[in-house]
Protein backbone atom coordinates (compact mmCIF):
# COMPACT_ATOMS: atom_id res chain seq x y z
CA UNK A 1 0.00 0.00 0.00
CA UNK A 2 1.09 3.63 -1.01
CA UNK A 3 2.17 6.28 1.68
CA UNK A 4 -0.31 8.55 1.43
CA UNK A 5 1.83 11.21 1.99
CA UNK A 6 5.04 10.45 -0.86
CA UNK A 7 2.80 7.97 -2.50
CA UNK A 8 5.77 5.62 -2.62
CA UNK A 9 5.26 2.02 -2.98
CA UNK A 10 6.59 0.44 0.82
CA UNK A 11 10.42 -1.10 -0.07
CA UNK A 12 13.56 -1.16 1.71
CA UNK A 13 15.85 -0.18 -1.13
CA UNK A 14 14.74 3.56 -1.26
CA UNK A 15 15.36 6.15 1.35
CA UNK A 16 12.64 7.29 3.65
CA UNK A 17 11.31 10.88 2.68
CA UNK A 18 8.64 11.30 5.35
CA UNK A 19 7.32 10.04 8.80
CA UNK A 20 5.11 7.78 7.81
CA UNK A 21 7.30 5.62 5.57
CA UNK A 22 9.64 5.41 7.94
CA UNK A 23 6.72 4.40 10.69
CA UNK A 24 5.26 2.07 8.65
CA UNK A 25 8.96 0.33 8.52
CA UNK A 26 9.12 0.09 12.30
CA UNK A 27 5.57 -1.94 12.48
CA UNK A 28 7.03 -5.15 12.30
CA UNK A 29 9.22 -4.69 14.21
CA UNK A 30 7.96 -2.96 17.33
CA UNK A 31 5.25 -6.09 17.14
CA UNK A 32 7.67 -8.73 17.22
CA UNK A 33 9.28 -7.08 20.09
CA UNK A 34 5.89 -6.40 21.44
CA UNK A 35 5.09 -10.17 21.01
CA UNK A 36 8.86 -11.50 22.88
CA UNK A 37 8.07 -9.26 25.72
CA UNK A 38 4.40 -10.97 26.31
CA UNK A 39 6.65 -14.07 26.01
CA UNK A 40 8.75 -13.23 28.27
CA UNK A 41 6.27 -11.98 30.69
CA UNK A 42 4.27 -15.53 30.75
CA UNK A 43 7.36 -17.45 31.50
CA UNK A 44 7.89 -15.47 34.53
CA UNK A 45 4.88 -16.06 35.64
CA UNK A 46 5.22 -19.62 35.29
CA UNK A 47 8.72 -19.50 36.95
CA UNK A 48 7.21 -17.81 40.00
CA UNK A 49 3.88 -20.05 40.05
CA UNK A 50 6.64 -23.36 39.85
CA UNK A 51 8.56 -21.54 42.71
CA UNK A 52 6.14 -21.01 45.12
CA UNK A 53 4.59 -24.48 44.86
CA UNK A 54 7.87 -25.91 45.29
CA UNK A 55 7.77 -23.93 48.38
CA UNK A 56 4.61 -24.68 49.36
CA UNK A 57 5.47 -28.03 49.66
CA UNK A 58 8.31 -27.90 51.40
CA UNK A 59 6.37 -26.25 54.62
CA UNK A 60 4.37 -28.91 53.98
CA UNK A 61 6.46 -31.67 54.12
CA UNK A 62 7.74 -29.98 57.19
CA UNK A 63 3.86 -30.13 58.54
CA UNK A 64 2.60 -33.45 58.71
CA UNK A 65 -0.19 -32.37 60.65
CA UNK A 66 -1.73 -31.22 57.77
CA UNK A 67 -4.88 -33.07 56.48
CA UNK A 68 -5.10 -32.05 53.15
CA UNK A 69 -4.72 -29.25 50.87
CA UNK A 70 -7.35 -26.69 49.79
CA UNK A 71 -8.66 -26.95 46.33
CA UNK A 72 -7.08 -23.60 45.33
CA UNK A 73 -3.77 -24.96 45.91
CA UNK A 74 -4.23 -28.13 44.04
CA UNK A 75 -3.20 -26.88 41.20
CA UNK A 76 -0.04 -25.77 41.82
CA UNK A 77 0.96 -29.18 43.53
CA UNK A 78 0.15 -30.93 40.36
CA UNK A 79 2.37 -28.87 38.16
CA UNK A 80 5.70 -29.65 40.02
CA UNK A 81 5.04 -33.25 40.13
CA UNK A 82 4.21 -33.74 36.72
CA UNK A 83 7.35 -31.13 35.74
CA UNK A 84 9.52 -33.78 38.33
CA UNK A 85 7.95 -37.02 36.84
CA UNK A 86 9.06 -36.25 33.16
CA UNK A 87 12.74 -34.91 34.31
CA UNK A 88 13.23 -38.41 36.25
CA UNK A 89 11.83 -40.11 32.62
CA UNK A 90 14.97 -37.89 31.15
CA UNK A 91 16.99 -38.98 34.01
CA UNK A 92 16.50 -42.44 33.04
CA UNK A 93 16.82 -42.68 29.94
CA UNK A 94 20.39 -40.18 30.34
CA UNK A 95 21.23 -43.07 32.63
CA UNK A 96 20.62 -45.67 30.39
CA UNK A 97 22.41 -44.44 27.27
CA UNK A 98 25.30 -43.79 29.91
CA UNK A 99 25.39 -47.37 30.74
CA UNK A 100 25.37 -48.56 27.21
CA UNK A 101 28.55 -46.00 26.24
CA UNK A 102 29.96 -47.20 29.18
CA UNK A 103 29.33 -50.92 28.50
CA UNK A 104 30.43 -50.33 24.51
CA UNK A 105 33.86 -48.55 26.23
CA UNK A 106 34.33 -51.41 28.29
CA UNK A 107 34.34 -53.58 25.30
CA UNK A 108 36.75 -51.43 23.31
CA UNK A 109 39.01 -51.28 26.19
CA UNK A 110 39.05 -54.75 26.48
CA UNK A 111 39.16 -55.65 22.58
CA UNK A 112 41.90 -52.96 22.21
CA UNK A 113 44.15 -54.71 25.28
CA UNK A 114 43.54 -58.39 23.68
CA UNK A 115 45.22 -56.69 20.61
CA UNK A 116 47.71 -55.01 22.21
CA UNK A 117 48.66 -58.66 23.76
CA UNK A 118 48.59 -59.93 20.10
CA UNK A 119 50.70 -58.06 18.83
CA UNK A 120 53.10 -57.91 21.78
CA UNK A 121 53.36 -61.34 21.13
CA UNK A 122 53.62 -60.88 17.50
CA UNK A 123 56.61 -58.29 18.03
CA UNK A 124 58.14 -61.12 20.18
CA UNK A 125 58.05 -63.60 17.43
CA UNK A 126 59.48 -61.15 14.92
CA UNK A 127 62.56 -60.13 17.83
CA UNK A 128 63.05 -63.87 17.75
CA UNK A 129 63.27 -64.24 14.00
CA UNK A 130 65.45 -61.28 13.37
CA UNK A 131 67.89 -62.39 16.09
CA UNK A 132 67.30 -66.30 14.40
CA UNK A 133 68.47 -63.97 11.34
CA UNK A 134 71.53 -61.78 12.28
CA UNK A 135 73.04 -65.12 13.67
CA UNK A 136 75.88 -65.82 12.09
CA UNK A 137 74.66 -63.38 9.23
CA UNK A 138 78.23 -62.63 8.17
CA UNK A 139 79.62 -65.84 7.72
CA UNK A 140 76.34 -67.05 6.12
CA UNK A 141 76.91 -63.92 3.49
CA UNK A 142 80.10 -64.84 3.00
CA UNK A 143 79.58 -68.60 1.73
CA UNK A 144 76.70 -67.12 -0.15
CA UNK A 145 79.09 -64.67 -1.64
CA UNK A 146 81.72 -67.02 -2.08
CA UNK A 147 79.63 -69.41 -4.11
CA UNK A 148 77.97 -66.57 -6.29
CA UNK A 149 81.94 -65.89 -7.00
CA UNK A 150 82.88 -69.47 -7.66
CA UNK A 151 79.86 -69.97 -10.13
CA UNK A 152 80.48 -66.38 -11.59
CA UNK A 153 83.96 -67.63 -11.98
CA UNK A 154 83.40 -71.03 -13.19
CA UNK A 155 81.27 -69.16 -16.16
CA UNK A 156 83.81 -66.78 -16.89
CA UNK A 157 86.51 -69.73 -17.35
CA UNK A 158 83.91 -71.88 -19.47
CA UNK A 159 82.84 -68.61 -21.43
CA UNK A 160 86.55 -67.83 -21.99
CA UNK A 161 87.29 -71.60 -23.37
CA UNK A 162 85.14 -71.50 -25.55
CA UNK A 163 85.98 -68.08 -26.87
CA UNK A 164 89.80 -69.95 -26.92
CA UNK A 165 88.63 -72.82 -28.96
CA UNK A 166 86.56 -70.88 -31.35
CA UNK A 167 89.46 -68.34 -32.09
CA UNK A 168 91.42 -71.71 -32.79
CA UNK A 169 88.92 -72.76 -34.66
CA UNK A 170 88.55 -69.72 -36.90
CA UNK A 171 92.75 -69.63 -37.01
CA UNK A 172 92.48 -73.49 -38.61
CA UNK A 173 89.63 -72.24 -41.21
CA UNK A 174 91.93 -69.26 -42.27
CA UNK A 175 94.57 -71.47 -42.27
CA UNK A 176 93.58 -73.87 -44.39
CA UNK A 177 91.71 -71.57 -46.34
CA UNK A 178 94.99 -69.94 -47.52
CA UNK A 179 97.15 -73.24 -48.12
CA UNK A 180 93.61 -74.21 -50.50
CA UNK A 181 94.21 -71.08 -52.46
CA UNK A 182 97.84 -71.75 -52.49
CA UNK A 183 99.15 -68.83 -51.04
CA UNK A 184 102.60 -68.73 -50.75
CA UNK A 185 105.78 -66.75 -50.70
CA UNK A 186 109.01 -66.71 -52.74
CA UNK A 187 112.38 -65.85 -51.89
CA UNK A 188 114.84 -64.88 -54.68
CA UNK A 189 118.42 -63.66 -54.45
CA UNK A 190 119.47 -61.30 -57.71
CA UNK A 191 122.33 -59.23 -57.30
CA UNK A 192 123.13 -59.70 -54.15
CA UNK A 193 119.34 -58.84 -52.86
CA UNK A 194 116.72 -61.09 -51.43
CA UNK A 195 113.34 -60.38 -52.81
CA UNK A 196 110.45 -61.76 -51.17
CA UNK A 197 107.42 -62.28 -53.59
CA UNK A 198 103.90 -64.05 -53.25
CA UNK A 199 101.74 -66.11 -55.15
CA UNK A 200 98.11 -67.04 -54.74
CA UNK A 201 96.86 -70.08 -57.14
CA UNK A 202 100.36 -70.14 -58.76
CA UNK A 203 99.26 -66.24 -59.73
CA UNK A 204 102.22 -63.87 -58.24
CA UNK A 205 100.46 -60.76 -56.18
CA UNK A 206 101.02 -57.47 -57.58
CA UNK A 207 101.64 -55.08 -55.29
CA UNK A 208 100.12 -51.90 -56.16
CA UNK A 209 102.86 -49.65 -56.97
CA UNK A 210 104.40 -51.75 -59.71
CA UNK A 211 100.82 -52.26 -61.43
CA UNK A 212 102.30 -50.45 -64.76
CA UNK A 213 104.36 -53.33 -65.39
CA UNK A 214 101.62 -55.86 -65.20
CA UNK A 215 99.61 -57.67 -67.27
CA UNK A 216 96.03 -56.99 -67.49
CA UNK A 217 94.76 -60.26 -66.91
CA UNK A 218 97.37 -60.80 -64.11
CA UNK A 219 96.14 -58.00 -61.93
CA UNK A 220 92.78 -58.90 -62.57
CA UNK A 221 93.77 -62.78 -61.48
CA UNK A 222 95.48 -61.97 -58.54
CA UNK A 223 92.96 -59.55 -57.51
CA UNK A 224 89.84 -61.87 -58.12
CA UNK A 225 91.95 -64.75 -55.49
CA UNK A 226 92.58 -62.04 -53.21
CA UNK A 227 88.63 -60.66 -53.01
CA UNK A 228 87.63 -64.28 -52.58
CA UNK A 229 90.03 -65.05 -49.78
CA UNK A 230 89.29 -61.88 -48.30
CA UNK A 231 85.60 -62.63 -47.76
CA UNK A 232 86.09 -65.79 -46.73
CA UNK A 233 88.54 -65.15 -44.19
CA UNK A 234 86.39 -62.36 -42.91
CA UNK A 235 83.65 -64.91 -42.76
CA UNK A 236 85.09 -67.16 -40.93
CA UNK A 237 86.70 -64.18 -38.52
CA UNK A 238 83.15 -63.17 -38.39
CA UNK A 239 84.26 -59.31 -39.11
CA UNK A 240 83.03 -56.88 -41.40
CA UNK A 241 85.18 -55.36 -43.36
CA UNK A 242 85.01 -51.37 -44.02
CA UNK A 243 84.82 -51.74 -47.71
CA UNK A 244 82.18 -54.16 -48.70
CA UNK A 245 83.47 -57.05 -51.15
CA UNK A 246 80.90 -58.31 -53.63
CA UNK A 247 81.94 -61.37 -55.58
CA UNK A 248 80.96 -62.51 -59.03
CA UNK A 249 77.34 -63.11 -59.27
CA UNK A 250 74.65 -63.26 -61.71
CA UNK A 251 75.33 -60.83 -65.07
CA UNK A 252 78.84 -59.94 -63.79
CA UNK A 253 81.48 -62.34 -63.44
CA UNK A 254 84.49 -59.99 -61.37
CA UNK A 255 84.83 -58.67 -57.60
CA UNK A 256 83.80 -55.81 -56.79
CA UNK A 257 84.79 -53.03 -54.24
CA UNK A 258 82.60 -50.15 -52.28
CA UNK A 259 84.00 -47.15 -50.68
CA UNK A 260 83.02 -47.49 -47.07
CA UNK A 261 80.22 -44.91 -46.61
CA UNK A 262 78.40 -46.58 -49.30
CA UNK A 263 78.60 -50.24 -48.13
CA UNK A 264 76.45 -52.51 -46.62
CA UNK A 265 73.69 -50.30 -47.92
CA UNK A 266 69.96 -51.78 -48.39
CA UNK A 267 70.20 -52.15 -52.07
CA UNK A 268 68.90 -55.31 -54.68
CA UNK A 269 71.34 -57.21 -55.94
CA UNK A 270 71.72 -55.43 -59.53
CA UNK A 271 74.46 -55.98 -62.28
CA UNK A 272 77.56 -54.43 -61.42
CA UNK A 273 77.93 -53.40 -65.10
CA UNK A 274 74.72 -51.34 -64.81
CA UNK A 275 76.58 -49.58 -62.25
CA UNK A 276 80.23 -49.74 -63.62
CA UNK A 277 79.38 -48.15 -67.11
CA UNK A 278 77.31 -45.75 -67.87
CA UNK A 279 74.66 -46.74 -70.82
CA UNK A 280 74.75 -45.63 -74.08
CA UNK A 281 71.45 -43.48 -73.70
CA UNK A 282 72.89 -41.94 -70.57
CA UNK A 283 74.46 -38.82 -72.05
CA UNK A 284 71.15 -37.32 -73.25
CA UNK A 285 68.95 -35.28 -70.76
CA UNK A 286 65.94 -37.78 -69.59
CA UNK A 287 63.01 -36.11 -67.90
CA UNK A 288 62.79 -39.73 -66.12
CA UNK A 289 65.25 -40.32 -63.33
CA UNK A 290 67.10 -43.38 -63.02
CA UNK A 291 66.15 -45.40 -59.77
CA UNK A 292 69.35 -46.21 -59.44
CA UNK A 293 71.54 -43.25 -59.32
CA UNK A 294 71.06 -43.13 -55.79
CA UNK A 295 73.29 -46.11 -55.36
CA UNK A 296 76.75 -46.30 -54.36
CA UNK A 297 79.37 -47.05 -57.31
CA UNK A 298 81.12 -49.66 -57.14
CA UNK A 299 84.91 -49.95 -57.87
CA UNK A 300 86.02 -52.42 -59.90
CA UNK A 301 89.06 -54.73 -59.42
CA UNK A 302 89.88 -56.16 -62.81
CA UNK A 303 90.55 -54.12 -66.14
CA UNK A 304 90.58 -54.87 -69.62
CA UNK A 305 93.79 -53.55 -70.81
CA UNK A 306 97.26 -52.83 -69.44
CA UNK A 307 97.16 -49.85 -67.04
CA UNK A 308 99.22 -47.20 -68.88
CA UNK A 309 96.56 -47.55 -71.78
CA UNK A 310 93.93 -47.54 -69.23
CA UNK A 311 94.97 -44.20 -68.07
CA UNK A 312 95.30 -42.66 -71.68
CA UNK A 313 92.33 -43.80 -72.73
CA UNK A 314 89.49 -44.08 -70.13
CA UNK A 315 90.67 -42.08 -66.91
CA UNK A 316 87.37 -42.44 -65.03
CA UNK A 317 87.98 -46.18 -65.39
CA UNK A 318 91.37 -45.82 -64.04
CA UNK A 319 90.43 -42.96 -61.08
CA UNK A 320 87.43 -46.01 -60.37
CA UNK A 321 90.07 -48.90 -60.30
CA UNK A 322 92.88 -47.52 -58.70
CA UNK A 323 90.43 -46.69 -55.65
CA UNK A 324 89.29 -50.29 -55.90
CA UNK A 325 92.64 -51.29 -55.32
CA UNK A 326 93.21 -48.64 -52.33
CA UNK A 327 89.80 -50.00 -50.77
CA UNK A 328 91.48 -53.69 -51.10
CA UNK A 329 95.18 -53.10 -49.61
CA UNK A 330 93.45 -50.88 -46.95
CA UNK A 331 90.78 -53.87 -45.96
CA UNK A 332 93.88 -55.85 -46.04
CA UNK A 333 95.75 -53.43 -43.42
CA UNK A 334 92.50 -53.32 -41.71
CA UNK A 335 92.30 -56.93 -40.91
CA UNK A 336 95.84 -57.27 -39.75
CA UNK A 337 95.30 -55.03 -37.34
CA UNK A 338 92.16 -56.15 -35.83
CA UNK A 339 94.22 -59.60 -35.38
CA UNK A 340 96.84 -58.23 -33.69
CA UNK A 341 99.67 -57.99 -36.93
CA UNK A 342 101.09 -55.08 -36.33
CA UNK A 343 102.59 -53.55 -39.68
CA UNK A 344 106.24 -52.50 -39.24
CA UNK A 345 105.10 -48.49 -40.29
CA UNK A 346 101.75 -46.50 -41.31
CA UNK A 347 103.22 -45.50 -44.64
CA UNK A 348 100.91 -45.85 -47.91
CA UNK A 349 104.02 -47.68 -49.59
CA UNK A 350 103.54 -50.04 -46.50
CA UNK A 351 99.79 -50.71 -47.00
CA UNK A 352 100.17 -51.54 -50.94
CA UNK A 353 102.25 -54.74 -49.81
CA UNK A 354 98.92 -56.76 -50.15
CA UNK A 355 100.51 -60.27 -50.25
CA UNK A 356 102.92 -59.56 -47.75
CA UNK A 357 99.98 -58.61 -45.02
CA UNK A 358 98.34 -61.74 -46.32
CA UNK A 359 101.47 -64.00 -46.22
CA UNK A 360 102.21 -62.47 -42.60
CA UNK A 361 98.57 -63.34 -41.03
CA UNK A 362 97.71 -66.63 -42.51
CA UNK A 363 100.81 -68.57 -43.49
CA UNK A 364 103.57 -67.38 -41.45
CA UNK A 365 104.56 -69.46 -38.45
CA UNK A 366 103.25 -68.42 -35.10
CA UNK A 367 105.27 -67.55 -32.10
CA UNK A 368 106.96 -70.11 -29.95
CA UNK A 369 103.94 -72.79 -28.14
CA UNK A 370 106.19 -71.98 -24.51
CA UNK A 371 105.70 -67.77 -25.24
CA UNK A 372 101.99 -68.25 -26.26
CA UNK A 373 99.51 -67.15 -23.67
CA UNK A 374 96.01 -67.83 -24.26
CA UNK A 375 92.78 -65.46 -24.13
CA UNK A 376 91.63 -66.04 -20.88
CA UNK A 377 90.22 -62.86 -19.49
CA UNK A 378 90.68 -64.42 -16.02
CA UNK A 379 94.30 -64.20 -15.94
CA UNK A 380 96.96 -61.44 -15.94
CA UNK A 381 98.84 -61.57 -19.40
CA UNK A 382 102.53 -61.90 -18.61
CA UNK A 383 106.10 -62.79 -20.79
CA UNK A 384 106.01 -66.02 -19.56
CA UNK A 385 102.91 -68.65 -18.87
CA UNK A 386 101.93 -68.71 -15.19
CA UNK A 387 98.82 -69.42 -14.04
CA UNK A 388 97.22 -66.51 -11.53
CA UNK A 389 94.79 -67.23 -8.96
CA UNK A 390 93.01 -63.64 -9.40
CA UNK A 391 89.67 -62.39 -9.75
CA UNK A 392 88.58 -62.88 -13.45
CA UNK A 393 89.00 -60.01 -15.84
CA UNK A 394 87.07 -59.17 -18.35
CA UNK A 395 89.72 -57.13 -20.79
CA UNK A 396 91.79 -58.70 -23.17
CA UNK A 397 95.45 -58.04 -21.76
CA UNK A 398 97.57 -57.92 -25.15
CA UNK A 399 101.27 -58.48 -25.53
CA UNK A 400 104.13 -59.24 -28.19
CA UNK A 401 103.62 -62.28 -27.93
CA UNK A 402 99.67 -62.45 -27.79
CA UNK A 403 98.01 -64.48 -30.29
CA UNK A 404 95.33 -62.30 -31.60
CA UNK A 405 93.82 -63.89 -34.82
CA UNK A 406 91.00 -65.10 -34.13
CA UNK A 407 89.87 -62.95 -31.02
CA UNK A 408 88.16 -59.66 -32.14
CA UNK A 409 85.59 -60.12 -34.13
CA UNK A 410 81.66 -58.65 -34.77
CA UNK A 411 79.88 -62.55 -34.28
CA UNK A 412 80.24 -62.50 -30.50
CA UNK A 413 80.08 -60.25 -26.75
CA UNK A 414 83.44 -61.68 -26.14
CA UNK A 415 86.13 -59.50 -27.59
CA UNK A 416 83.28 -57.44 -29.83
CA UNK A 417 85.81 -54.68 -31.71
CA UNK A 418 82.75 -52.60 -31.84
CA UNK A 419 82.72 -52.79 -27.78
CA UNK A 420 84.41 -49.73 -25.64
CA UNK A 421 87.56 -51.80 -25.24
CA UNK A 422 87.75 -52.80 -29.15
CA UNK A 423 86.86 -49.26 -30.10
CA UNK A 424 89.61 -48.55 -27.81
CA UNK A 425 92.44 -50.67 -29.17
CA UNK A 426 91.12 -49.49 -32.83
CA UNK A 427 91.77 -45.78 -31.56
CA UNK A 428 95.59 -46.48 -31.54
CA UNK A 429 95.80 -47.38 -35.08
CA UNK A 430 97.41 -44.29 -37.66
CA UNK A 431 96.59 -45.85 -40.64
CA UNK A 432 96.07 -43.12 -43.55
CA UNK A 433 92.82 -43.12 -45.39
CA UNK A 434 91.84 -44.56 -48.30
CA UNK A 435 91.69 -40.94 -50.36
CA UNK A 436 94.98 -40.53 -49.11
CA UNK A 437 96.69 -43.75 -49.87
CA UNK A 438 94.54 -43.93 -53.59
CA UNK A 439 95.74 -40.54 -53.94
CA UNK A 440 99.82 -40.92 -53.18
CA UNK A 441 99.25 -44.40 -55.19
CA UNK A 442 98.10 -42.30 -58.47
CA UNK A 443 100.35 -39.78 -58.11
CA UNK A 444 102.91 -42.67 -58.07
CA UNK A 445 101.92 -44.84 -60.89
CA UNK A 446 101.38 -41.50 -63.23
CA UNK A 447 104.98 -40.14 -61.98
CA UNK A 448 106.15 -43.15 -62.79
CA UNK A 449 104.47 -43.35 -66.44
CA UNK A 450 105.58 -39.79 -67.43
CA UNK A 451 109.36 -40.77 -66.43
CA UNK A 452 109.52 -43.95 -67.95
CA UNK A 453 109.40 -43.28 -72.22
CA UNK A 454 109.51 -46.70 -72.66
CA UNK A 455 108.06 -48.87 -75.94
CA UNK A 456 107.09 -52.75 -76.27
CA UNK A 457 108.87 -53.67 -79.67
CA UNK A 458 107.05 -56.25 -81.77
CA UNK A 459 108.52 -59.16 -83.86
CA UNK A 460 108.57 -56.94 -87.05
CA UNK A 461 110.19 -53.69 -85.30
CA UNK A 462 112.98 -55.54 -84.43
CA UNK A 463 113.63 -56.88 -88.25
CA UNK A 464 113.52 -54.08 -89.36
CA UNK A 465 116.02 -52.26 -87.55
CA UNK A 466 119.99 -52.57 -88.46
CA UNK A 467 122.68 -54.56 -87.19
CA UNK A 468 124.74 -51.32 -86.14
CA UNK A 469 121.91 -49.72 -84.05
CA UNK A 470 121.48 -53.07 -82.69
CA UNK A 471 124.59 -52.68 -80.73
CA UNK A 472 123.90 -49.76 -79.13
CA UNK A 473 120.18 -51.04 -78.32
CA UNK A 474 121.72 -53.53 -76.50
CA UNK A 475 124.54 -51.93 -74.60
CA UNK A 476 121.52 -48.64 -73.52
CA UNK A 477 118.98 -51.63 -72.52
CA UNK A 478 122.00 -53.37 -70.68
CA UNK A 479 122.88 -50.15 -68.79
CA UNK A 480 119.52 -49.90 -67.95
CA UNK A 481 118.70 -53.07 -66.37
CA UNK A 482 117.91 -52.13 -62.70
CA UNK A 483 115.57 -49.68 -64.16
CA UNK A 484 113.45 -52.88 -66.36
CA UNK A 485 113.33 -54.97 -63.35
CA UNK A 486 111.78 -52.08 -61.12
CA UNK A 487 109.04 -51.43 -64.19
CA UNK A 488 108.73 -55.19 -65.10
CA UNK A 489 107.04 -56.65 -61.46
CA UNK A 490 106.38 -60.20 -63.16
CA UNK A 491 107.63 -62.95 -61.26
CA UNK A 492 108.06 -65.24 -64.55
CA UNK A 493 111.80 -65.17 -65.06
CA UNK A 494 112.40 -65.98 -69.06
CA UNK A 495 115.17 -68.23 -70.53
CA UNK A 496 118.04 -67.55 -72.33
CA UNK A 497 118.16 -68.84 -75.98
CA UNK A 498 114.75 -70.43 -75.79
CA UNK A 499 112.58 -70.77 -78.82
CA UNK A 500 109.63 -72.63 -77.26
CA UNK A 501 105.98 -71.15 -77.90
CA UNK A 502 104.86 -69.80 -74.18
CA UNK A 503 103.07 -72.82 -72.35
CA UNK A 504 100.46 -70.11 -70.90
CA UNK A 505 99.20 -66.30 -71.82
CA UNK A 506 101.33 -65.09 -68.71
CA UNK A 507 104.92 -66.30 -69.82
CA UNK A 508 106.89 -63.38 -72.41
CA UNK A 509 107.66 -64.86 -75.77
CA UNK A 510 110.64 -66.32 -76.22
CA UNK A 511 113.09 -66.07 -78.95
CA UNK A 512 116.56 -66.97 -80.15
CA UNK A 513 117.69 -62.76 -79.97
CA UNK A 514 120.42 -61.45 -77.62
CA UNK A 515 120.36 -60.85 -73.71
CA UNK A 516 118.92 -57.47 -73.48
CA UNK A 517 117.50 -57.00 -77.15
CA UNK A 518 113.93 -57.88 -76.14
CA UNK A 519 110.83 -56.74 -73.65
CA UNK A 520 111.33 -52.89 -72.47
CA UNK A 521 113.67 -50.56 -74.24
CA UNK A 522 113.95 -47.06 -74.93
CA UNK A 523 114.30 -45.89 -78.36
CA UNK A 524 115.87 -42.79 -80.03
CA UNK A 525 113.48 -40.27 -81.35
CA UNK A 526 112.61 -41.32 -84.57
Amino acid sequence: MSCHVCSRAPTSRLKYLCPSCARNQLYQLRIENASILLENESLGQQINETVSSINILEALSERPDSGHLSLKNEGHIAWPIQTIANEKTKSSLRIKLLESRTENLRLEIKNKKRNISEYKLTLAQRRSDAGSAKYQLAEREAAILSGIHNNAKRTDHLWHSLHSKTAEARIFLCREAAYLYNLRQKVKKKDGEVKEAYTVGGIPIIDLRDMNGATPSQISTSFSYIAQLLVLVSHYLSLRLPAEITLPHRDYPAPTIYAPSGSYLLREMLPASSTLQPSPSSSTPSRTADPRSWLPRPRPLSIDRSLPKLAREDPGTYALFIEGATLLAWNISWLCRTQGLHITSDSWEEICSIGKHMWQLLVAPPAQTSTLVRAFAGRDVQSKVKIMRDPPKTIIQRTKSFPMLGHYSHGTVHSFLAASEGTEYTRTWRLPTPTKVADKLKSSLLGEMASAEWEVLEKKEWDNIPEAPLQSVHESSANREDEKDELNISNIEPSENNCAEPESPDEPIKSNRLKGTSGWTKLRNR
